[in-house]
């Protein structure tokens, strides 16, 4: 029994002391996107890591007013669209392993806030008649997307650097606008943990 206990405490002590020589094996990565503030927005977004390769996250965007001059999401019959924020939950693969610097392909989801301007608004006057003028409609729509990039690892792999590329398309209910935008594009930083 006593060489059973020493046994086993050995054990113990040799299994810490490999897992202490194991390289760090990081499960969260928070990251934001250096090319937006300079359009006067600002994103972040939350990684985690599920195994080898795989890995899921939320992202979320509010987009400025210089952003909005910049990329309108569509144009149609007199009207625009514009994005104001949106919420982003991506699913990724790392070819090389998530614990490595390596390429990655990405699906995304999007649900944003879209103001339509030029559009007929019917509104109630002050004797109780419908009354149309032109205005802005603002809802919320989903969409679907994909992007790649390259990640690279700094830092004893804490620091994290991402070149990415994303479009998506946008759904609305009440017809499809089949327009490619650009989401989740730019150059990153974040840390992992």
């Amino acid at each position: 029994m006593r060489r059973s206990l020493i046994f086993f405490i050995l054990f113990l002590v040799a299994c810490l002391a490999l897992k202490a020589q194991d390289p760090a094996y990081y499960k969260n990565q928070v990251s934001t996107n250096l090319l937006l503030p300079v359009l006067g927005s600002a994103d972040i977004a939350y990684e985690r890591i599920l195994g080898g390769k795989f890995a899921i996250g939320l992202g979320a965007a509010v987009y400025g007013e210089p952003f909005e001059d910049f990329t309108i999401d569509d144009s149609y019959q007199g009207r625009f669209l514009r994005t104001k924020n949106e919420i982003m939950p991506f699913a990724r693969i790392y070819f090389n392993g998530n614990q490595k610097k390596s390429h990655f392909l990405e699906v995304l989801g999007s649900f944003s806030r879209v103001d339509e301007s030029g559009r007929l608004i019917r509104s109630v006057n002050e004797e109780g008649n419908g009354v149309y003028d032109i205005g802005v409609r603002s809802y919320t729509r989903g969409g679907l997307g994909m992007g790649y990039g390259y990640r690279f690892l700094l830092v004893d792999d804490k620091l994290v650097l991402e070149a990415q590329l994303g479009l998506r398309t946008n759904f609305d209910v009440n017809f499809i606008v089949l327009n490619a935008a650009l989401v989740r594009t730019g150059i990153k930083i974040g840390y992992r943990f």
